[in-house]
C-alpha cells in the first residue's frame, strides 16, 4: 500500500480502514473517535438526518457511518473492532470516544470482538456546548485491551478528565491534542506504534510526533487526509524536525 502522507515516525493512509487493517503491521495501542451515528431520540430518525448536531461551519456536513441505523452501527464497528484485535499485541490497550447514547453499544460490541472493557472515562470539557435543557458538557471513552491490560506508565490520573475542548474549525469532532497526550503517557513507551482507525483532522498522529510514538492512520475522507498531512506538517516544523 502507498501511503496518502508519511513522516519518519508515522504513515497516514486513504481508503476504508476494513479494507487497510488487514494488511498492517502489529500495534501497541488502538486509540480511535469513530462516527458516532448517535443524536437522534428514536432510530427511525437516525438514516433521515444529515449527521449530528455541529457547529455552524460544519451543520450541514455528513461524513460516513454518521447517520447509521443501530444494526448499521453495531455491524460496520465490530468489523473494525476485529481487524483492531487481530492487530493489537496482547495486552495493548484500547480507546475510543463515544457518546452517552451510544456507549452501551459500543461496549457490548468491542466484547464480542474479544476486547475487555477495563473502564469509563469522562472527558469535562469544562463548558456546556449546544443544545437544550441539560446541555452536553461531556464525552464517554471506553478504555480497553486484548486480555488483561499491561501495566500503566502512569498511577496520577482519575477517570474524569478536565480539559477545554478545542475550536472546531478543522474538523466537526476535533479533540484536543493534549487529551490524546494523556492516553500516549499512559499507554505506551517511546517508539511504540500506536493505531487511528479514523484519523479525521490528525490529531493523534500530531501527539505521537510530539511523544516520539509511531503511528498509523486511516481516513477515509480524502478532504480530511489533506487537512491531516497539513497539520502534521506545520507541527513538525514547530518541533524542528526536519
Amino acid at each position: 500500500m502507498t501511503p496518502y502522507y508519511e513522516t519518519e515516525l508515522g504513515k497516514l493512509y486513504h481508503g476504508d480502514c476494513l479494507q487497510i487493517m488487514p494488511e498492517l503491521e502489529p500495534v501497541d495501542l488502538v486509540l480511535t473517535d469513530p462516527p458516532y451515528s448517535s443524536g437522534a431520540r428514536q432510530t427511525s430518525q437516525l438514516r433521515a438526518r444529515g449527521a449530528m448536531i455541529r457547529n455552524d461551519k460544519f451543520q450541514n456536513e455528513w461524513f460516513g457511518t454518521d447517520n447509521c441505523s443501530t444494526a448499521g452501527f453495531m455491524f460496520f464497528m465490530r468489523g473494525c473492532a476485529l481487524s483492531a484485535f487481530n492487530l493489537a499485541k496482547l495486552g495493548s490497550h484500547f480507546y475510543s470516544f463515544i457518546d452517552w447514547r451510544n456507549y452501551p453499544i459500543l461496549v457490548n460490541v468491542l466484547e464480542s470482538a474479544g476486547w475487555r472493557i477495563n473502564n469509563m472515562l469522562v472527558w469535562d470539557k469544562k463548558h456546556f456546548g449546544m443544545g437544550t435543557n441539560f446541555r452536553q458538557q461531556h464525552e464517554l471513552i471506553i478504555f480497553g485491551s486484548k486480555g488483561k491490560p499491561r501495566d500503566c506508565n502512569r498511577h496520577d490520573l482519575a477517570n474524569v478528565l478536565r480539559l477545554k475542548r478545542v475550536k472546531q474549525d478543522k474538523h466537526p469532532t476535533e479533540k484536543p491534542v493534549f487529551l490524546v497526550n494523556k492516553f500516549l503517557d499512559m499507554s505506551t513507551q517511546e517508539g511504540d506504534v500506536v493505531l487511528d482507525f479514523f484519523m479525521g483532522s490528525g490529531t493523534t498522529a500530531i501527539s505521537c510526533e510530539l511523544l516520539k510514538r509511531k503511528w498509523i492512520g486511516i481516513e477515509i475522507e480524502e478532504k480530511y487526509c489533506e487537512i491531516a498531512a497539513k497539520r502534521i506538517e506545520q507541527e513538525r516544523k514547530q518541533l524542528k524536525l526536519f
